[in-house]
Parts: C-alpha cells; structure tokens; sequence
C-alpha cells in the first residue's frame, strides 16, 4: 500500500514540480524504518562528478514531503503540505550513481501530535529526519518541519 503510494506522490512532483521532473526524482521504496527516494548522479553531478549539493537538500525536502503525505492519508487526512523549516547538514561529498535520501518514520509521539493538531486544528507541524549516505557513511542530515492542511 505504501509502496503505491509513494510512487504516486512522485509521479505528482514530477507533474507539478519540474525541479523533480529535471533532477529525476524516483520512487524507492518503503519499509518499517522509513521511505526511500533516488535520483541518479548521471542527472545531478557538480564539478567535482559528486552529488550536487541542491539535488542532496531537494531530495531530502521531497522525502520529509512524502512522509508527511503518507502519513496524513493513513490518518484518513487530504491534506496540502509545505516544508516551513529545515536545516542541511553536508558532511562528506556523495558519489553513489543513486542519490538516495532516506526519511524515517516519524515516533508515534510525533505522529499522534500532528494528527491531534489535524483533528482539532485543521492543521498541524510535524517535524522529520532524512539523511543521505555514500559508501555507507553519512553523506548529508537533514530536519524539516513541514505543515500539513486538511483540504
């Protein structure tokens, strides 16, 4: 079920955001710990032939988005996302042929906050990590807050 809908939500970048349609997001996948997105460096390198520091803070932003989504549909929430605050961390360059930015699963803490703030607000922040690695060490953190409104 996750799976269908992460691709949807890419397919929907790609459509309506043409900085994912240009870096060539796509889906990965999802599993318990969290969701997946990729974009292939072949599409996305700078002048050194690693990982452009633009494609590494989008893809993370666009995970921390479809987390956010996936999580109010489970909820039974159709709800217009935006990210209101993030901070990006490079700690090594990425040379990986697939960028992939991870972002985890938010704690049920954090989920059950939102999902109160949905109910008796109509609208709520819920606050994600995602992370990139290259030859398994950390590549790029990344936190964002993102505000989710029942539509």
């Amino acid at each position: 079920m996750h799976q269908i809908a992460l691709e949807r939500l890419v397919a929907y970048l790609r459509e309506k955001v043409p900085m994912a349609r240009h870096f060539d997001i796509r889906p990965g996948r999802v599993d318990d710990t969290g969701l997946i997105l990729e974009a292939p460096l072949a599409s996305n390198f700078n002048d050194k032939k690693t990982a452009f520091a633009g494609t590494l803070a989008s893809l993370c932003t666009l995970s921390g988005w479809a987390m956010t989504s996936l999580v109010c549909e489970d909820a039974g929430y159709q709800t217009d996302i935006a990210v209101i605050k993030s901070d990006v961390r490079y700690a090594r360059p990425c040379s990986e042929q697939m960028i992939q930015a991870r972002c985890d699963w938010p704690s049920p803490e954090e989920t059950g906050r939102l999902i109160d703030l949905l109910e008796r607000r109509s609208r709520g922040v819920i606050s994600l990590n995602a992370k990139v690695l290259s030859r398994d060490k950390t590549a790029v953190t990344y936190t964002g807050d993102y505000s989710a409104k029942i539509l």
